[in-house]
Parts: C-alpha cells; sequence; structure tokens
C-alpha cells in the first residue's frame, strides 16, 4: 500500500525512493518533451536502476492514455474514477 503522501509526491514527479522517483520524472521529461528527452534525464534514470522494460512502459503509458482519452471523449464515458485536481504549475 502506498501512502498519501508518497501518492502526492507522485503528482510532482517525486518520490522518497530513488528509483520510484526516476520513474515518474522520466515520465514527466518524456511529456514535457514530447518525447525529447536530455542524455541527463536518460543517465539519471539509468543510474536510479531504471530497466529497459520500465523505459519503454513509461514511454508507451501517456501514448496509451492519449489514445484512451480520445475514446472515452468520442464515446461520452462516464468517469468512474475519483476527480483529482490538477495541479497549477506557475
Amino acid at each position: 500500500m502506498v501512502d498519501a503522501g508518497e501518492l502526492e509526491r507522485a503528482r510532482d514527479a517525486e518520490s522518497v525512493d530513488a528509483h520510484a522517483a526516476a520513474l515518474p520524472a522520466l515520465s514527466d521529461a518524456i511529456a514535457h518533451g514530447c518525447g525529447h528527452i536530455g542524455e541527463t534525464q536518460f543517465k539519471a534514470a539509468r543510474a536510479a536502476g531504471v530497466t529497459d522494460s520500465e523505459i519503454a512502459e513509461v514511454a508507451g503509458n501517456p501514448a496509451l492514455n492519449i489514445l484512451t482519452n480520445y475514446f472515452d471523449v468520442l464515446a461520452d464515458t462516464d468517469n468512474d474514477w475519483p476527480v483529482v485536481t490538477p495541479h497549477t504549475h506557475g
């Protein structure tokens, strides 16, 4: 079970565990770079023990989510997950 503090840190691509922190940080870098990340981010993920399989999953997951969201919008699917208020980054 993940505690509430760790879930909140994950929303900011952070974690107290180096490996766990590297995954959302890599995902965040990929998303904000439209798939392009610098060597620094890639080396940081590798140094934290992120595997090839995890990198593939982190890269593919946003694409699958976008595709799913488009179909949900077209089908006017009801949201069955709890609503999460987005953070404002300023």
